[in-house]
């Protein structure tokens, strides 16, 4: 699995134990923390600057903090 596809499953995890459940499928390790991090990440909800709707294309972009980390895991 790539990191595209890795992202799309996690934007379907209903919960931490879900992304627990898929880093493990795909053999990357992930410690709860890490996991926290990513769930609340693809459910934070609120308002975006203009600044930031100006830059969206559409769909959703992890935060700078874990793209670095799953780019770093999949160069594994």
């Amino acid at each position: 699995m790539n990191k595209e596809e890795f992202i799309a499953k996690l934007k379907e995890a209903k919960s931490v134990e879900d992304v627990l459940a898929l880093a493990k499928e795909s053999g990357i390790e992930l410690d709860e923390e890490k996991a926290k991090e990513l769930f609340a990440e693809l459910n934070a909800s609120g308002e975006i600057s203009d600044d930031d709707l100006d830059k969206v294309a559409g769909g959703y972009e992890l935060g700078p903090n874990m793209r670095q980390y799953l780019d770093w895991v999949f160069k594994q």
